[in-house]
């Protein structure tokens, strides 16, 4: 339960900026400002693309990719 909390704590909601053969880059907000963080591709557990939304871990990999309404 604790590891789930952490994780929790770590994960990252955000919109894919550009998908490039090796790294997603991803938008998010933080304390008001915009911010980048590239993440692995062939980490990732799903395929993005532009203008959307996924959970992530910073600098390291999508978790999940949310469906387009």
């Amino acid at each position: 339960m604790k590891v789930n909390l952490i994780i929790a704590a770590l994960l990252l909601l955000g919109i894919v900026e550009y998908v490039y053969p090796d790294i997603i880059l991803v938008s998010y907000e933080q304390g008001g400002k915009t911010k980048l963080s590239e993440v692995s591709r062939s980490q990732s557990v799903c395929e993005p693309v532009a203008g959307q939304q996924v959970y992530f871990l910073k600098d390291y990999k999508i978790l999940t990719c949310e469906e387009s309404l």
